[in-house]
C-alpha cells in the first residue's frame, strides 16, 4: 500500500514522487518519507525565484547561492529521513516560472513515465495554491493521458497530497479543497515519533522556515486524484495566487493550459496516426 505508515509491513509499489519545490514532499508525507527508499524523486523547479526577492530576503549575495543552499536542504531531508542513495532528479524551470514550461514539463514527464514504469504517483492537487502546484498537476495527469493515447499497457494511478488554497478567512493548509465529484480521502493520524520525525525533517528547510510554520504535523491526507478541467480555476473567487506578485494569475494559468492542452492532443493524435 502506498500511503503506509513507515515501517509497515507491505510491499511498497513502483513509486515516483513529483512536486514543485524541495520541501512539498515533506509537507505532504513527511511523516512516512523514510519508506521510500526505492523511489524516484523529481523537482519541477529549483526553488530560486528569478526576480531575486526571496534570495535577498534571506541574505544571499546571489541567485546561485539560495539556489545551492535549496539544494543543501533538500539533501538534508533525504539524510535525515534515511535515504542516501535515492533516485532523483531537478528539472531546473525557475521558481514561479514552470506555468510557462506546461508543454515542456508533459514531455519530460512522459518520458519519465516511460523510464521509471512507477505504479503510483504522488503529486499536487489542482487547487490554486501556486501556480508551480498547478503546473506541476497539469503535466503530470497530462503525462499519463498521453501514455493512455499511446496505449500503454499500465497507467499509473496518481495519489494526490494535501497542501494548501485559498479559503474563505486565509490560507487553508493541510486540507484538499472539495471537488464536485465525490473523492474519498485516506487521513492519517501522526503518531507523536511520526510527527517528531516529519518535524525534523522540516527544520532541514532553514530558508523556508516561516512558511513551513503554517504546516501542521498532527495528520496526512491523501486521495485518488480526480480529473480536472484545467481550463477552469479550481475553484470560484480568487485562487490564493491571485493575491500574490508571482507573475501569474489563475486566468492566465487557464489560457496556457487550454494552450498546451491543444498542442499536446494534436501532438498525440499525429503520433497514433
Amino acid at each position: 500500500m502506498a500511503t503506509a505508515p513507515q515501517g509497515a509491513p507491505v510491499p511498497i509499489p513502483k513509486v515516483i514522487l513529483v512536486f514543485a519545490h524541495s520541501d512539498d514532499e515533506v509537507i505532504a508525507l513527511g511523516g512516512r518519507l523514510g519508506r521510500f527508499q526505492d523511489a524516484h524523486f523529481a523537482h519541477v523547479t529549483d526553488g530560486a525565484p528569478r526576480n531575486e526577492q526571496d534570495s535577498r530576503a534571506h541574505g544571499f549575495a546571489s541567485l546561485e547561492e539560495y539556489r545551492n543552499a535549496r539544494a543543501k536542504e533538500f539533501r538534508r531531508s533525504l539524510e535525515t529521513a534515511g535515504l542516501h542513495d535515492v533516485s532523483y532528479e531537478r528539472l531546473g524551470i525557475p521558481d514561479q516560472e514552470a506555468s510557462l514550461q506546461l508543454q515542456q514539463l508533459t514531455r519530460r514527464f512522459f518520458q519519465i513515465l516511460n523510464e521509471q514504469r512507477p505504479e503510483i504517483i504522488f503529486t499536487h492537487p489542482y487547487e490554486g495554491g501556486h501556480p508551480d502546484h498547478d503546473a506541476c498537476a497539469f503535466a503530470v495527469h497530462q503525462s499519463v493521458a498521453l501514455l493512455a493515447a499511446a496505449h500503454a499497457s499500465q497507467l499509473p494511478l496518481i495519489i494526490e497530497c494535501a497542501s494548501y488554497h485559498a479559503g474563505p478567512n486565509g490560507m487553508v493548509t493541510g486540507r484538499f479543497l472539495p471537488h464536485p465529484s465525490s473523492v474519498h480521502e485516506v487521513v492519517y493520524q501522526l503518531s507523536p515519533e511520526e510527527r517528531q520525525r516529519k518535524q525534523a525533517l522540516l527544520k532541514c528547510f532553514t530558508t523556508q522556515k516561516e512558511v513551513l510554520s503554517c504546516f501542521k504535523v498532527e495528520e496526512e491526507r491523501f486521495r485518488i486524484a480526480p480529473e480536472y478541467n484545467f481550463r477552469k480555476p479550481p475553484h470560484g473567487g480568487h485562487v490564493l495566487y491571485d493575491q500574490f506578485p508571482w507573475g501569474m494569475t489563475s486566468q492566465r494559468f487557464c489560457e496556457l493550459a487550454m494552450e498546451a492542452e491543444n498542442a499536446l492532443q494534436a501532438e498525440a493524435m499525429s503520433t497514433c496516426r
